[in-house]
């Protein structure tokens, strides 16, 4: 029993994941420094065959094109093969990376242009975007699956991430096919 999770929401890298609904890790693929384009077929071909409880799509923050592609190609998997659609939120998977992270530490992605994307890990579903030289986690540890420069980053693994926040998106309702949207941050 698999679900395939998408990951398309970093700028610098395409994440697919096979797991089981409790989130334990089957298979996984890392792409970085391709386009999205010709990153995600790569990423998603071995594992499609395995598929059949559901499809994890992260929902975003993050690039305008990453995102909207890791949902097109979710979407896609998910109607052929007649499987409910989940979203996660790109910091919920952070979140769900780091098993001993306390609620004050800080979840952050790079949002480009010199700025953060940062939540408190309770809060990791509430995203907002921050200038980087703004950004202060006062002591607090900060977790990311982005390679950023900023002090005292603990780097969590994006594919074993992505397979831990399986179980959160299956808790949620499946998402409507007719109204799907990318969370924006301002």
């Amino acid at each position: 029993m698999t679900v395939l999770a998408i990951d398309t929401s970093s700028r610098s890298r395409v994440v697919a994941v096979a797991a089981t609904a409790d989130g334990a890790l089957i298979d996984s693929a890392v792409i970085g420094g391709d386009a999205v384009a010709a990153s995600l077929p790569r990423a998603l071909g071995g594992m499609l065959g395995a598929v059949d409880i559901a499809v994890v799509v992260v929902i975003g923050p993050g690039t305008y094109t990453g995102v909207r592609a890791g949902m097109a190609a979710a979407l896609g998997i998910a109607h052929a093969r007649h499987l409910p659609l989940y979203g996660v939120g790109s910091l919920e998977v952070v979140a769900c990376g780091e098993p001993g992270a306390g609620v004050d530490d800080w979840v952050i992605a790079d949002a480009g242009r010199g700025a953060l994307y940062v939540a408190r890990l309770a809060d990791a579903a509430a995203p907002s975007r921050v200038p980087r030289l703004g950004f202060d986690a006062a002591g607090a540890r900060v977790l990311s699956t982005d390679s950023i420069d900023v002090a005292g980053l603990i780097l969590v693994d994006p594919a074993r991430a992505l397979a831990r926040a399986v179980p959160l998106a299956l808790s949620r309702p499946a998402l409507d096919p007719a109204g799907l949207g990318a969370l924006y941050v301002d």
